[in-house]
């Protein structure tokens, strides 16, 4: 039985035996919730639990098969996320709703400016009211906020406090939030709970998506788990623990980000060897300055740091899709700087891609097809132009079974994967190629728990035979379990670097905080810890 029915009946918003199916996949499947007053609820669970459905239907961008979505205990009918919000329920997203070129205020009036007679269409909209009326929101979430900031030049904290603050002053008594830490630091987190409580304690009820349980334990007051469409469990957070949580959510005991140690590598010479690396975009404005780094045989070599502040840039000059404006990039003797990702392949280096589903994979074309890409000329599978079909076939699925990777038919396309599987197939095609270096971005984005598992462990026996991975991921925990050191990204340079048995949230964080690289998080800094938020 669901822990939902031990709560107290009285709810500020839920749902009532609600299911959704879309064709033969059933997404929800019975779901009872119920979400208190003023209270700060969490939903967690594996990727395609049914957590992104169960927000549509709240927002009013699903209708139920069946059931009904209940607001202050009566049914309500949401066609849209205008439905919603009268009835006091907003979300942020993920990908903020914010035009890049306004500024801050200009956002926050967007499409429900305050109006005043005037000639002029610039006298259209009362901009002192809208100040006045941002500021007192601003006041009671706890923040302050220089509404004159251009919203692209705005640090990303800064902008989610404007959506906060923006579905406030629409009415909005219920805040959900879409995985809202996924891109800031330690302290940015830090000052985005604080904000919450004290929202919380003026009357808000805040629903919380997390796939980070112990932000989970941290914020919330509930916790509710939902597994394969169904809620398992609803209970207080003080009754819970993270072991609990993942074992709710999976079904059996997995125990990720968990550092295990690694004999420190002996050989300290360079692997590859970056320096004075640098790059443009195609703007002119620098993303990358003068990085240097060392990554040694045998070693895990973590790169963290708030998105946006170098990264992938970094990798990208790494693995041949992005050109150097300057600098070196040595393997073995052989400058890489500029070459084509090809040749970078051949000298034993390979990439992961942060983004699986528009770079690291081509989702229609078969599972064979992805897995073969690149070595599908090879002498072993094609002579004289021909392609030997069998041979190809028969080291697809040795591949495949190497890795575990879970499938019906390798001729079924890639996207016919689970989001844990599609990673595991960039690995085994990168792994293939038996290189000695890996450039892994962002590995575990969008995988769930036993996926999570399953690649730092192959991360981890990679090293274990002398290979050496560069590794960049925005997940401070998951750098911290599998990394020998650590060097932290701000504006697009290298700011420190700690070894990995050092290394904590608070020394990353303050690191991560540094000047940004257009200047940006200095600005909050001088107008931000007491300005911008």
């Amino acid at each position: 039985m669901s822990g939902a029915s031990r709560r107290r009946p009285a709810s500020k918003l839920g749902v009532v035996d609600v299911s959704k199916s879309y064709g033969s996949v059933r997404a929800l499947q019975s779901v009872t919730l119920d979400i208190a007053p003023r209270e700060v609820h969490a939903i967690v669970g594996e990727n395609g639990a049914g957590k992104s459905t169960l927000m549509r239907l709240l927002q009013g961008l699903e209708t139920p098969d069946a059931g009904a979505v209940v607001v202050e205990g009566r049914p309500a009918r949401l066609a849209n996320a205008r439905d919603a919000m009268a009835l006091g329920i907003g979300m942020v997203h993920q990908e903020f709703m914010l035009v890049p070129n306004l500024t801050l205020l200009e956002n926050f009036a967007l499409g429900a400016e305050p109006r005043r007679r005037g000639l002029g269409l610039s006298q259209l909209v009362d901009w002192e009211k809208l100040r006045e009326i941002g500021d007192e929101l601003a006041k009671q979430a706890g923040v302050n906020i220089d509404w004159s900031l251009r919203t692209s030049e705005a640090p990303v904290h800064v902008r989610q406090i404007v959506e906060i603050i923006r579905l406030l002053s629409r009415g909005a008594t219920t805040v959900i939030l879409d995985e809202p830490t996924s891109i800031l630091a330690p302290r940015q987190v830090e000052d985005l709970f604080k904000m919450l409580r004290k929202l919380r304690r003026a009357g808000s009820t805040i629903l919380f998506i997390s796939h980070k349980l112990h932000e989970v334990l941290s914020l919330a007051d509930t916790v509710t788990v939902i597994r394969k469409g169904r809620v398992v469990d609803t209970k207080p957070v003080r009754e819970t623990e993270i072991a609990e949580l993942t074992r709710l959510m999976v079904g059996e005991d997995v125990v990720i980000n968990q550092r295990v140690s690694s004999a420190k590598p002996q050989n300290l010479e360079s692997a590859l060897e970056i320096r004075e690396l640098s790059a443009t975009d195609d703007r002119g404005v620098r993303r990358l300055e003068r990085v240097n780094i060392d990554l040694r045989p045998g070693e895990i070599h973590g790169i963290a740091g708030v998105s946006g502040n170098g990264q992938d840039e970094l990798v990208g000059c790494l693995a041949g899709v992005y050109r150097p404006s300057g600098g070196s990039v040595r393997k073995n003797g052989i400058e890489l700087a500029g070459a084509g990702n090809g040749r970078i392949r051949s000298c034993g280096i390979g990439y992961v891609s942060p983004d699986r589903a528009h770079e690291g994979l081509s989702l229609d074309a078969t599972i064979e097809q992805n897995i073969m890409a690149g070595d599908h000329r090879s002498p072993e599978h094609c002579k004289q132009g021909w392609l030997n079909l069998r041979r190809i076939s028969e080291a697809a699925r040795r591949r495949l079974a190497e890795l575990g990777i879970v499938y019906d038919s390798a001729r079924d396309p890639a996207r016919s994967l689970s989001g844990g599987n599609q990673q595991r197939l960039v690995f085994a095609r990168e792994l293939a190629g038996d290189p000695d270096i890996l450039i892994v971005s962002q590995p575990t984005r969008g995988v769930d728990v036993k996926g999570i598992f399953a690649i730092h462990e192959l991360l981890r026996q990679f090293r274990g035979r002398g290979g050496s991975v560069l590794l960049v991921s925005e997940e401070l925990e998951e750098l911290i379990a599998i990394c020998d050191r650590i060097s932290v990204m701000s504006g697009g340079r290298i700011v420190g670097c700690v070894d990995g048995e050092d290394a904590n949230f608070d020394v990353l964080g303050r690191l991560m905080l540094a000047q940004n690289i257009d200047g940006t998080m200095s600005r909050a800094s001088e107008a931000g810890d007491e300005k911008a938020a």
